[in-house]
């Protein structure tokens, strides 16, 4: 038999690695997370901030309504056709003579004015049998008016209705636009809306005040000449001639009062209040419990 020849173990050759071929180590660091400590101190910082912008902001506006007190009146709507105010005889009544241009004659002692209708019952006949001057609801408020002063509307209207305070008789005449239907497009077009404004004066004239157009501008932006600026006696009646007592009123405008003198305070101080809400969500949020998986992104 031949020998059976050992095979002699082969050596292996080292295979020689290019150095470009190995793989590099990460060299960056690990995020650090937001710990409990940080979103605390977070909210610390933007409480003062608030407390800082919210002190000077109230001191910004008690300043200006210090140096501009806000003109506040409270309303009484008179109904009657006839009635007494500041010892003369007042009276209302219809004219119809031109049917296609009908007027409600204000008397007041020995002064006459005449008031355009604007909005007519044609449609409506039915109403004009209405008491009162709740025919002319539609478009017409006589009111009494005085201007709140240190006191509650409420109780300051109490004593207007007792004769305790003077007081002022003003006639708001709202103008739709022309051929609107007041009962549906009429009360929307707000607009379109123009007002006519009248005083009966204790001397015994009727003043007539200039026309004066709905409200366009809002924000911050300056009110336009000839319409509408919120704080006056004329915004605040024409109110009451608007549909659902005003409900569908002007958008606010906050130019020259003590919301624009608040100015840069207003937005840090809710700024940093929103801040610090969110940074005492996360601080004071519970802990996630660690896993077999990995410990919890957020520590203590």
């Amino acid at each position: 038999m031949n020998d059976i020849e050992s095979i002699a173990p082969v050596e292996s050759t080292p295979v020689n690695t290019p150095a470009s071929a190995s793989i590099p180590q990460s060299t960056s660091q690990p995020r650090v997370p937001f710990t409990r400590r940080r979103w605390l101190t977070i909210a610390l910082i933007s409480f003062i901030i608030t407390l800082l912008a919210g002190g000077l902001m109230t001191a910004r506006i008690r300043t200006f309504l210090k140096a501009n007190p806000p003109e506040v009146y409270v309303f009484r709507k008179v109904d009657k056709r006839e009635f007494i105010y500041a010892g003369r005889p007042v009276t209302l009544l219809d004219d119809n003579t031109n049917p296609q241009t009908p007027t409600l004659v204000l008397s007041y002692g020995e002064a006459t004015q005449r008031i355009p209708v604007t909005v007519a019952n044609v449609d409506r006949p039915q109403r004009n049998a209405l008491p009162g001057l709740l025919p002319h609801e539609d478009w017409l408020r006589v009111l009494r008016m005085a201007r709140v002063t240190g006191e509650t509307p409420k109780s300051f209207l109490a004593k207007l209705d007792k004769g305790e305070v003077p007081d002022r008789l003003v006639i708001v005449a709202r103008i739709p636009r022309p051929g609107s239907d007041p009962a549906t497009w009429g009360s929307v077009w707000k607009k379109d809306w123009q007002f006519d404004f009248y005083e009966l004066l204790p001397s015994g004239e009727i003043a007539k005040y200039p026309r004066l157009a709905y409200p366009t501008t809002r924000g911050m932006k300056k009110p336009k000449d000839g319409e509408l600026h919120e704080g006056t006696w004329e915004y605040q009646a024409a109110l009451q001639t608007m549909p659902q007592a005003g409900a569908i009123g002007p958008t606010r405008n906050f130019f020259g009062n003590a919301i624009a003198a608040a100015s840069w305070t207003l937005p840090l101080a809710a700024f940093a209040g929103l801040t610090c809400t969110y940074a005492l969500i996360f601080g004071l949020a519970p802990t996630r419990k660690t896993t077999n998986a990995g410990k919890s992104f957020r520590e203590a």
